[in-house]
């Protein structure tokens, strides 16, 4: 149980109060507040402790991209049209064909399949698709052939003529087509929304995406540069313009005795303003990934063995500082999220000085990216907390999908089959750097909340915390996310709302989703919601249930929904042969799976996809799944081991009312056709 921290008075609301918005990267719910109480998180502890702590809280697709795209605009994926990692929310949206019609603009530059995140553009219309019997849909790659012909992609559109049918090889006219209106739907971000509305909107880690830049966007147009879908350099309209935010500027610490240059690391790499021409790098994420590449092996595992480069140890101290001056470690990259916390420290300090100073509030967004591959951790925690000699994770009780699922659920990592298992020692040391990485995790977040504290803000910010998706560690032979599966989709997640003390140390067992993290903040911070949007925010805020931590469900909604694409091989092969995410097109999606999470049941539909439509064919369903997770207790010993409660298809075995009322409230919570009406284009 969490401690109920006790107050002599309720604190008052500020009129416009400040805000931490930490995100964590591949992050499961195994932490000692949500029953892991062998992972060492004392700084999420303490935090949890003074929060309101929610125990069913669900991502809205089990990929970092897409998430972030989904809870930062506070929309779902049906809404951003974000499923895979170079599709963008602020990208051109091209919903019809037209005759004759032609668009023109900026031609997309660069469009690789090995490197599908890193090019692409912000236009992302075709202008022209000459075939034979028109084109089934609008794609980035310059040759469709499997979807009907020859198709020109821009970066950016710019105008729009008319549209002169080219020959075929007879020469024969052939029709001549168009994307549609090419036009960019009108998106607020969640930064951006705090941003419109007078906070210093401050950003660092992995917020959006890494990687970013590419070509093909119009010169000058800040709200749509050129880049992949992510978006690109981390949105940069959403951010204040100010010179802690960006490189090559100084200013004078809060003793006035410092003078530090930002960012502050010199491995941290800035690229905003960008020119057309810049690869260098990913606007506020830290310079490498701090993989295993050329780290030794140390005395508990390391690149190789069991491991397989998946996770290694440095020989540095418990707080990952290497002997450079940028924290490398023998020539190598910092710890991933080292250089993240200390930047975020001084814009907290930079904040905390401009605030007393102006009276501005501020919004700093932090993305922690570990426990994300690869799992790179400072030796001393192996040694203190992880160690083989007494530590021994717990293994899968299902290490094999069961033949009641419908394989298509299942996405290769790790792993080629669903029926063949990792062997046991490297299902073993995976486990146990996967929760090495959590508390690396929890010391960096640990120095962000400490310095709010340090710079005397704790009763003025209200602290989110939240992942962008679970992660699987060999339950039903599954690994990484990529699925629709309660341990895909379920994330840890708290708020600290200083003046609600109410809900200070409580927990909630309501259905939320990541999309209402926007409107809760909104409405806490007395905004409003952005008016000249093309969707509305589709989630709902919490302050309902922060004001009461006894409601089982929100008063206007009692699921969660989640979502998450298949590519199963079109001619032969087996249907989980395609993790259908980094270089597919959503033209080349098979099917979708729609779920829908209650506090009883999970049910979940994998629709055959309408590749013309980007859109379900919801009266062509593939396979259907139940899970009753009636007995699945928070604060139970059940409630640990939930790989329990969606290891068998229990669709023949609950009555099929039960079936047909989930089914009528998934397929009305993600609209007849799968997505809402725009509402504008701008």
């Amino acid at each position: 149980m969490l401690i109920v921290l006790l107050h002599a008075a309720v604190a008052a609301a500020p009129a416009k109060p400040n805000v931490l918005h930490m995100v964590f990267d591949d992050f499961r719910p195994d932490l000692p507040f949500y029953g892991q109480k062998f992972v060492h998180a004392p700084n999420l502890w303490k935090q949890a402790n003074k929060s309101l702590v929610f125990d069913r809280a669900y991502c809205q697709i089990a990929v970092c991209s897409p998430s972030r795209n989904s809870f930062m605009t506070g929309r779902r994926p049906n809404s951003t049209m974000v499923w895979n990692f170079f599709n963008s929310f602020r990208e051109a949206q091209c919903p019809d064909t037209q005759l004759g019609t032609e668009y023109d603009g900026d031609t997309l530059k660069t469009w690789t399949v090995e490197d599908a995140q890193n090019s692409g553009g912000a236009g992302g219309c075709c202008t022209t698709c000459k075939a034979t019997t028109g084109c089934v849909g609008w794609v980035y790659k310059g040759e469709a052939k499997t979807l009907g012909g020859t198709c020109r992609a821009l970066g950016s559109i710019t105008s729009k003529k008319e549209c002169v049918p080219s020959l075929d090889k007879n020469s024969h006219p052939t029709p001549c087509l168009s994307g549609g209106v090419g036009e960019f739907p009108a998106f607020t971000t969640l930064p951006e929304h705090f941003k419109n509305n007078g906070y210093l909107t401050l950003g660092v880690g992995k917020l959006f995406h890494d990687g970013g830049y590419g070509f093909g966007g119009a010169a000058g147009d800040v709200a749509h540069p050129a880049g992949p879908g992510t978006p690109p350099r981390a949105d940069p309209i959403s951010w204040t313009n100010n010179h802690v935010q960006y490189p090559n500027c100084t200013w004078v610490t809060k003793d006035k005795k410092t003078t530090v240059k930002c960012p502050g690391l010199p491995a941290f790499v800035n690229s905003y303003p960008p020119s057309a021409a810049d690869n260098n790098g990913a606007y506020l994420t830290p310079a490498g990934q701090g993989e295993c590449r050329g780290v030794p092996n140390g005395p508990y595992g390391g690149n190789g063995g069991a491991l397989g480069g998946a996770g290694c140890t440095e020989d540095v101290p418990d707080n990952g500082e290497g002997s450079g001056q940028d924290g490398s470690i023998d020539g190598r990259a910092p710890m991933l999220d080292l250089p993240v916390f200390k930047d975020a420290k001084l814009k907290l300090e930079y904040a905390a000085s401009n605030l007393k100073e102006t009276g501005q509030p501020f919004f700093l967004n932090v993305g922690i990216k570990r426990p994300h591959l690869v799992w790179r951790v400072p030796v001393g925690v192996i040694a203190e907390h992880y160690n083989p000699a007494n530590f021994t994770p717990a293994m899968p009780q299902q290490r094999v999908l069961d033949q009641s699922i419908n394989p298509v659920a299942w996405t290769p990592f790790f792993t080629k089959n669903p029926y063949e298992p990792l062997d046991v020692n490297a299902t073993l040391e995976r486990r146990r750097f996967y929760y090495a990485a959590i508390t690396w995790a929890d010391y960096c977040a640990g120095q962000v909340l400490d310095a709010l504290e340090e710079f005397d803000l704790t009763s003025s910010t209200i602290v989110v915390i939240h992942a962008d998706h679970g992660w699987h560690l060999g339950e039903y032979n599954m690994w990484e996310k990529r699925t629709v599966w309660e341990l895909g989709t379920r994330v840890p997640f708290m708020i600290h709302v200083p003046w609600l003390t109410q809900s200070h140390g409580m927990r909630s067992g309501a259905p939320v989703e990541l999309i209402d993290v926007f409107p809760t903040l909104a409405d806490l911070a007395n905004l409003g919601h952005p008016t000249n949007d093309a969707f509305g925010l589709e989630g709902v805020s919490l302050k309902a249930v922060l004001v009461n931590p006894a409601l089982a469900t929100l008063p206007n909604r009692d699921y969660a929904l989640s979502t998450y694409p298949r590519c199963p091989p079109e001619v032969g092969g087996d249907t989980w042969n395609d993790a259908c995410i980094h270089a597919t097109e959503r033209t080349s999606f098979k099917y979708m799976g729609y779920t829908i999470r209650t506090v009883e049941y999970r049910y979940t539909e994998f629709v055959v996809w309408n590749r013309t439509a980007l859109a379900p064919d919801w009266n062509n369903v593939f396979s259907k799944e139940l899970y009753d997770h009636r007995m699945d207790i928070p604060n139970t010993p059940e409630w640990e081991a939930r790989d329990d409660f969606e290891d068998k298809n229990m669709i023949d075995t609950v009555p099929a009312s039960v079936v047909a009322e989930l089914a009528a409230k998934l397929r009305a919570g993600f609209g007849a056709g799968g997505r809402p009406m725009l509402n504008s284009l701008v």
